[in-house]
């Protein structure tokens, strides 16, 4: 009974500290007993599976601890061509960032269009500047500026044009807004779109393809549906007058 207890004693002791115990039938040439030789084992054995699933579960803890969700990005509209569709010639040099805001009675528009790279690098501000949009009750737009950013009066088409500082030549948003009679809101967003796609020499889109080639905002009591495209500006379609062959607005 004494040798027991003792035995017990040393198995309970940390790891590595485990002495080394002979029992009497060792010294009397015997070979010691199973129950002697696989308790120590056993206890040592669930030492090491216990400090295994130890430091697995401090690795997991600093993993959660450290781990951060990526922003969103800005990824709008893939520029999808049909194939019975005429594809602009050459490398796409232009790029148009659009946004619709369907209000009730009208529509406002905001649309960001110059060389591809140079509007590509913008369009973060792009993007917070229609994040940060608010409609009055009678339906006018307050904005916050971007950083370097600059508002210049509007004029009998134009609500407002917004300069955006750029290398060379500067980049204007236009703001415009334009009768919505609402009965198909829809409608409405898909003919304007498609008057920006005719703008880059880009085939139509129809409605069954609007919502994937387009970006849905939330703002303040209202939605932008932006566009991402790009293409080749065609100089004749650019300037064309509000309401030409059906299009509803004046960008």
């Amino acid at each position: 009974m004494v040798h027991e207890r003792t035995l017990l004693e040393a198995v309970s002791k940390p790891l590595g500290t485990v002495p080394i115990l002979r029992s009497p039938r060792s010294k009397m040439g015997l070979s010691p007993s199973p129950h002697a030789v696989l308790k120590p084992l056993l206890t040592i054995l669930l030492a090491g599976v216990w400090l295994v699933a130890a430091v697995g579960c401090q690795k997991s803890e600093q993993i959660a601890r450290y781990r951060v969700d990526k922003p969103v990005p800005f990824e709008p509209a893939r520029a999808t061509h049909r194939q019975d569709a005429q594809e602009p010639l050459g490398e796409p040099t232009d790029r148009t960032l659009a946004a619709i805001v369907p209000l009730a009675g009208q529509g406002w528009f905001f649309k960001l269009t110059g060389p591809k790279d140079a509007v590509a690098a913008n369009a973060e501000a792009f993007t917070t500047f229609l994040k940060s949009l608010r409609f009055s009750a009678q339906g006018k737009p307050e904005w916050t500026l971007p950083a370097g950013w600059q508002e210049q009066p509007g004029s009998q088409i134009r609500y407002a044009t917004l300069i955006i500082p750029a290398e060379g030549k500067p980049l204007e948003v236009t703001v415009t807004a334009l009768p919505n009679s609402g009965e198909d809101v829809e409608g409405y967003v898909l003919v304007n779109v498609n008057r920006w796609r005719g703008q880059l020499k880009l085939p139509p889109i129809t409605k069954a393809e609007l919502a994937a080639e387009s970006l849905q905002i939330k703002l303040d009591g209202a939605t932008a549906t932006v566009v991402n495209l790009l293409g080749s500006a065609d100089p004749n379609s650019m300037g064309r007058p509000p309401f030409m062959s059906g299009a509803r607005d004046g960008n």
